[in-house]
């Protein structure tokens, strides 16, 4: 049942983005297909440069892993190999228009 629910969340996320953010979202899928989760200093190339909760000083403005195409929930995301914290982040977040409050980032 639960997994029901995360799908259903995780469809809305994707069905709320811009064509290039889904095409975002399936290039690392298609990447973590082939090489495997990734993870800094992994040896693949791709630093995933995440930080936790409490070092997440944009999580206020929506900026994280909660809202993350990525993320899967129960600390587990789609690419990030390590456990993941909802509102931690990384650099590869793939996060749909609106959520973001880009006018707390101004000020």
């Amino acid at each position: 049942m639960e997994n029901n629910w995360i799908d259903k969340i995780a469809e809305e996320i994707m069905d709320s983005m811009a064509q290039p953010e889904k095409e975002f979202v399936q290039a690392m899928m298609d990447i973590v297909e082939r090489h495997g989760k990734l993870a800094n200093d992994d040896g693949k190339g791709i630093w995933v440069g995440y930080v936790e909760a409490s070092e997440n000083e944009v999580a206020a403005r929506g900026i994280k892993c909660l809202n993350c195409a990525h993320y899967e929930g129960d600390g587990v995301c789609h690419i990030v190999l390590q456990t993941v914290e909802p509102e931690g982040l990384c650099r590869l977040a793939a996060i749909p228009d609106g959520i973001v409050r880009l006018n707390d980032m101004m000020s």
